[in-house]
This record gives structure tokens, sequence and C-alpha cells, in this order.
């Protein structure tokens, strides 16, 4: 059989093949789904999925579906259901349709639920933005739905060390692990706050660590291999980066902690990380290398122009946040730690980082090459 014509066929069932619970319902059931086989609990069952995907926008603090402590210890999850149903592209709010792929009964008498948000664009393309797994457990009248992710690593080993207790499914170096701690402690110190203390989870890239928390596919992150999030108010560090640390994203929450939001100037910030830690998985020296190696091969470019439009210069490393390193690792050596902080803080905008980094080093847009040039010699 041609692709094509199986296309069409999936397509046909995805059209014609599905049914709704009741006039008003947002789910879309195939009629290969096994639901409960007891009436009662089907019932109850689509009811509170209904429910859910009503309350799904709003603040689920007080949903009847959600226990409340739980919510507050899963926001990054529930929080990827908020107007997934909303496409730009095609400018409509109700592109992509919530279809029920699985129910499962557990050995403890809940569900596991599987939920997938699918479009259809005009050309009769099928485009999938999200794919989730749930937990149902029976709450009196309704079923209550909880992120699986204390199912997905309750198998997983775990080592204290310091303030951080490490969770990882095999192996585990102790080396690197200490170093992280010491690294906690450090930069907490230089900045006079107290050090995290937090579980970090090791995943071997961002889609595992997705997938733990029950999110099994999510177009935005499509193809993304490194990544992670800190919740610093339920103290967990999810790490997709294979490692049993995760410095670059560490000095983030550091940050956060220090500097307000509005002042928060991310290109001297991911500047001072390359510079300290790493970027995308590659150590400092080599994105260092990397730049040098630009610079060398491209004498007549502007750096600054190159800086402003961020081209790539390795994928996935854009060239601005290294040229940043190299400006945030003069201001830090020349004139230490608390103007680094200063350029950190000084506004969101390009303009804002031109004006403070002339105010603490003289540095300007006229003579941006040449000094950049030369700290690359260094």
């Amino acid at each position: 059989m041609k692709k094509n014509q199986k296309t069409l066929i999936f397509l046909f069932v995805l059209l014609n093949g599905s049914i709704c619970i009741g006039q008003t319902s947002k789910l879309v059931i195939t009629p290969q789904i096994k639901l409960p086989y007891d009436s009662l609990t089907k019932a109850r069952m689509l009811n509170s999925l209904d429910r859910f995907l009503n309350d799904k926008n709003q603040d689920m603090t007080h949903s009847a579906v959600v226990d409340s402590k739980h919510y507050h210890q899963f926001k990054d999850f529930f929080d990827v259901f908020k107007n997934v149903e909303r496409s730009k592209t095609y400018k409509d709010t109700t592109f992509f349709k919530c279809h029920l792929t699985n129910i499962v009964l557990q050995p403890d008498k809940s569900y596991k639920v599987s939920l997938a948000y699918y479009g259809i664009t005009p050309e009769k393309e099928i485009i999938q933005k999200l794919g989730v797994s749930m937990i149902a457990k029976p709450e009196k009248e309704w079923f209550q739905f909880f992120a699986p992710f204390e199912m997905n690593t309750k198998n997983w080993k775990s080592t204290q060390i310091g303030n951080i207790e490490f969770f990882y499914e095999n192996d585990f170096n102790p080396q690197i692990a200490q170093d992280f701690e010491n690294y906690n402690t450090t930069l907490a110190k230089k900045l006079n706050v107290k050090p995290f203390q937090f579980k970090f989870y090791k995943c071997k890239d961002i889609q595992q660590a997705y997938n733990v928390f029950g999110i099994d596919y999510d177009l935005n992150i499509n193809g993304d291999v490194r990544s992670g999030w800190f919740d610093k108010v339920n103290k967990r560090f999810i790490a997709g980066t294979n490692a049993d640390q995760y410095k670059h994203d560490l000095t983030h929450a550091y940050f956060g902690l220090t500097i307000a939001d509005s002042l928060e100037n991310w290109t001297a910030e991911e500047g001072y990380n390359i510079y300290t830690t790493d970027f995308w998985g590659e150590s400092s020296k080599q994105v260092f290398q990397y730049l040098i190696d630009y610079a060398h091969a491209n004498p007549k470019v502007s750096l600054l122009e190159v800086f402003e439009k961020n081209i790539i210069l390795k994928y996935p490393i854009p060239i601005k946040y290294p040229i940043a390193a190299v400006l945030m690792r003069k201001i830090d050596k020349a004139y230490g730690f608390e103007k680094v902080l200063q350029l950190i803080g000084c506004g969101k905008t390009d303009a804002s980082f031109y004006t403070k980094l002339k105010e603490i080093s003289g540095i300007t847009k006229e003579n941006f090459d040449q000094i950049v040039r030369e700290e690359l010699k260094k």
C-alpha cells in the first residue's frame, strides 16, 4: 500500500470513525479504544476527563478532578495543557483536538490514561502537538488526574551528597556529583545566599526528562536533546544532560533568585554561563575555540554585526552568547564579580547591555571588534 493511501485511510478513520461524549464534549474517542467495562466506571471516567478539559485553561487549584496539593507539586505538568488546542499558524483557537488514545487498568485499581492532541491542516495533513499520559484515581463521584512522575521514577537509585540528593536509573559518577555540589555552595557564597537544597534527576536527554513527567510527545521540543528545568519551589531539578551535574541551569536559578526578572539581561547572563560552565553540552574551552576559529577565518567580518544578527556559530550555538562570554570574562577578571552582577542586572535590552558595558569598561560599538579580537588572543 502506498504511503498516501495509508495517510488517507488513517485520516478517514480520524475524521469519520471518531465519536464524542456528548454535544459539548471536548474529548474525541476512536471506536478501537477499550473503555472500562463497568458502565458506571466508564461514565465517571469520561465525565471526569471532560471536566478536566474544561478546567485545564484555568487555575486548577479548586478543580474537582485534580488534587490541589499534587497540582502545586507538578504545576509544570498541568501547564502543558493550557491553550494547547490553539494554533497561531492556522489562526484557529480550536485547531488541535484532544483524542483519547488509551486507558489501562493498573494493579492498584487506578488507570493510566493517554491523550493526544491532533490537528488537520487544510491540505489534510495530520499534525500532532502533544501526547500525555496521566494516572486517574477514583475519588467519590469523580476520577482525579495525577502526573505519573513518582510512578516513573520510583525504582531509580539515589545518593545524597551535601545539599543535593541525586536520582539516577543506572550509572552514577560521585566525583562529578561532588563537583556539582561544590559549585552549588561556591556560587551561593559568591551571591551571599543560602545554598539550594534539591533533588536532582539525571535523564539521558530532554525527551526522557519530559517522559518521566508523563509528557510522551511535545511538538515544542521536537528533536531537542539537551535541556531541563529547576523547580525551586518544590526543590526538584530535572536535567536532560546525561550527566550528574547541570551547572549551566543551576547558575540561571541563582541569578533568578537575586536579580529581578524585569532587569535580567539574558545576553550577559548566558555569556557569564558560557565563560564559567558550558553551553549545549560543550565546554567553555571548546565554545571559545569555535569563536577563535571563526574570528581567524573571517578577519574582515564585523563581530559587532554578527553579534547583533546572532548568526549560528556552530549548530545549535548562536554566536551572540560566546561573544558575550568573552566580554563577561574580561569584566570579571578586570573589575570583579560585583560588576558582573551589574551587567547581568542592567535590563533586558541590547541597548541597556551596551550602555552598562560602556559605563563599566569603556567598551563601545566603535571599539567592540578590537576589544573582542584582542580578548580572543588571551
